[in-house]
């Protein structure tokens, strides 16, 4: 059995970046005009101008956020006999030896896998920053990294298929 290469959702990414620029953009004309509805008005140095303001810098961040995915590599997942290469979680394989358990995972609308790794080895494989920030934020449920199938063609049921036939545990 050969690597499963699982590509990255361009149109996903793209509408979340464009998503985020069209509510920059209203926000930014919000503090530019100041538009005046009925008889509220948006009055410098008022909280409705602070709310747009602060609208413009969160969204302005989203669409830098997903700016920044576009130009990601197209291959986001790689599963194979060797193990899983998330390029989001690692710069390296991770093997299936040091996985102790793979699980899925339903948080609130979105389905993850939950790969339980052996302490030792996580010490001895390449995190990426986001991994290891996203490890320490998922600490109740216990060291465990999450690899999601959101980005990805398929989604989470093509990255279920994937693990499925390469895992060698099944």
């Amino acid at each position: 059995m050969g690597t499963i290469d699982l590509h990255r959702s361009n149109s996903r990414i793209v509408t979340s970046f464009l998503g985020s620029c069209v509510f920059v953009a209203v926000s930014f004309w919000l503090v530019l005009i100041r538009p005046k509805v009925s008889t509220d008005t948006i009055i410098p140095g008022s909280f409705r101008d602070y709310e747009m303001r602060v609208g413009v810098l969160f969204f302005g961040l989203g669409a830098f956020v997903w700016g920044l995915k576009l130009f990601q590599p197209d291959v986001v997942v790689s599963v194979g006999p060797q193990g899983i290469y998330d390029r989001r979680l690692s710069t390296d394989w991770i093997p299936w030896k040091t996985i102790r358990a793979i699980k899925p995972l339903q948080f609130w609308m979105s389905s993850y896998y939950r790969l339980e790794i052996d302490p030792e080895a996580a010490a001895r494989i390449h995190w990426t920053r986001r991994a290891r920030f996203t490890s320490w934020l998922n600490i109740m449920f216990g060291h465990c990294y999450w690899i999601s199938g959101a980005e990805l063609i398929g989604g989470f049921p093509a990255l279920a298929e994937a693990i499925g036939r390469s895992r060698p545990d099944r």
